[in-house]
């Protein structure tokens, strides 16, 4: 069939995440295939057409969604999602005849928080790997939040240093725009990212007014992962996995966050060779 729109193109940092993704999944699958009357499904937020172009060799490559089709031993259900409907159109060409399928157009955020989220319940033997891939500044707190508590969730999350860089965390938090900050703290969950964000030299300027200072990368990341345990309630938070351009500057960080020790062993494993 023609190609209806131009697909994505991903940076090598892309394919590498999606080699993660492919081998936790096949992993996660087989920890469950004994377990009789569980079901286990694979959710893809910001799914794309399940299909990129690669900048390193311009030739097509497989996205995540049809990755995790091919899984074996299999999921049990599949939940698509993007905003884009040309993508989600293009999506259903490669999913056509699977009723284990359910592609949706529109806000993942809303989609995951008020339908699909809730129905994923630890004492109804569902369990759910999720990648949450925003392109940016595209998701609620509450939705990762909502994965944690559920203690039926592994979750994957790109984390957006480089947009919350560009977009909210500016070396003169008073010049940010509104819009930035609002995104921000949607992201968040509230406005506690300032602190790791900012710190305040004592010593002050020549006015007398302290200095804010804004912080590396570091610090941000590493207060995420802090709120990702105890705020929603992840057991196991893996030390995050920078994803770096071919300048080598940190476009984001792949998190991964689980319940489970055994997902401790898997992932640590998985994440050994990209270090």
């Amino acid at each position: 069939m023609p190609i209806p729109f131009k697909f994505d193109e991903v940076g090598i940092w892309s394919e590498l995440k999606l080699e993660i993704v492919e081998k936790y999944g096949s992993a996660y699958t087989a920890a469950f295939a004994n377990q009789r009357g569980l079901k286990k499904f694979y959710i893809d937020a910001f799914s794309g057409a399940g299909v990129h172009i690669s900048k390193r060799s311009g030739g097509q490559i497989e996205g995540s969604p049809a990755r995790a089709l091919k899984t074996s031993p299999p999921f049990d259900g599949f939940f698509f999602i993007d905003m884009d409907a040309q993508k989600t159109a293009y999506l259903r060409t490669l999913c056509a005849g699977r009723s284990d399928v359910h592609i949706e157009t529109g806000d993942a955020s809303k989609y995951l928080i008020q339908t699909l989220l809730p129905t994923i319940k630890y004492e109804d033997y569902k369990r759910a790997l999720c990648l949450f891939d925003p392109y940016g500044l595209h998701l609620e707190w509450r939705a990762m939040e909502m994965a944690g508590q559920s203690r039926a969730i592994d979750m994957f999350l790109n984390f957006p240093v480089m947009d919350m860089n560009r977009n909210a965390i500016w070396h003169n938090p008073s010049a940010v725009p509104k819009d930035g900050i609002d995104r921000m703290n949607s992201f968040w969950g509230d406005d506690s990212w300032r602190e790791a964000a900012y710190t305040e030299h004592a010593q002050g300027n020549l006015f007398g007014a302290p200095d804010i200072v804004k912080q590396g990368n570091d610090a941000i990341v590493g207060a995420f992962r802090d709120r990702l345990r105890k705020v929603a309630g992840f057991q196991f938070v893996a030390e995050p996995l920078p994803m770096r351009n071919s300048t080598n500057a940190v476009v984001y960080y792949l998190f991964f966050a689980s319940q489970k020790p055994v997902a401790q062993k898997i992932i640590d494993t998985i994440l050994k060779k990209y270090r």
